[in-house]
């Protein structure tokens, strides 16, 4: 990886950890140390995303970002960390302590080293993760500035196709109980009333306009799903201002 790559690789990781930790802090008042292990947490796995996206990944970067995961996750416990994620559904509550998430990124990292040993796009593999992420969280938020930026994400996000043709690929816990905070911050994201089929709708088509395996030869396709995700974020940003 030559100079720039690695520039690129640096400057894109550390804005999405800055991001993360401002979301955190500011959006939903999560302790500062908390927020800023969970953004650390983020930039690195947004460091191997982004050196496996590169026309010469470097393999390197990528195995110390999962490297640092690791450290990080084994380290949690006993950082004191107080903030745990609930997800209220229908059927269950699942709840994520801080800790955990590191164990979460190394699993994404799997996934994008496996999406690009079989020769798909990393890029828009992680765009799609990262539009899928955002468009379930809309459902969960209440503040209405909240909703109008992460629609505004998924619609950058959704447009890529529209303004640029990508090259096509040419082959298609064991430790959280050692240290006990005393008491947990609950975050909780509330989808007890959320239909689940319209938040799963945009995913699905979301993949569809990135097609990061590069399984949809048809540009065409590709281009209508990018602009009905982009008409439902329309819709979205209407409903949370009206």
């Amino acid at each position: 990886m030559n100079g720039v790559s690695l520039g690129k690789t640096i400057a894109i990781s550390a804005l999405a950890a800055v991001l993360t930790l401002l979301g955190l802090v500011y959006g939903l008042n999560m302790e500062p140390i908390d927020a800023f292990y969970i953004s650390f947490t983020i930039g690195s796995a947004t460091a191997a995303a982004v050196a496996l996206s590169q026309r010469e990944a470097n393999l390197g970067v990528v195995a110390s970002a999962a490297a640092l995961l690791i450290l990080l996750a084994v380290a949690g416990p006993y950082l004191g960390l107080q903030s745990i994620l609930v997800f209220r559904t229908q059927t269950t509550v699942v709840e994520i302590p801080a800790e955990m998430i590191p164990w979460i990124m190394v699993g994404f990292v799997a996934i994008f080293a496996v999406g690009y040993a079989m020769g798909a796009s990393v890029g828009r593999l992680a765009l799609w993760c990262l539009g899928s992420m955002l468009s379930m969280f809309w459902f969960a938020v209440t503040d209405v500035a909240s909703q109008v930026i992460l629609a505004c994400i998924v619609a950058v996000i959704a447009a890529v196709p529209l303004l640029k043709q990508e090259p096509r690929a040419r082959y298609t816990g064991l430790l959280a109980a050692a240290i006990l905070p005393a008491a947990r911050t609950e975050i909780t994201f509330d989808f007890t009333q959320i239909n689940y089929f319209g938040m799963l709708f945009t995913p699905v088509v979301l993949f569809v306009a990135l097609d990061p395996f590069d399984v949809i030869r048809n540009r065409l396709a590709r281009e209508i799903a990018s602009v009905i995700v982009l008409f439902l974020v329309f819709l979205q940003v209407l409903s949370a201002v009206l």
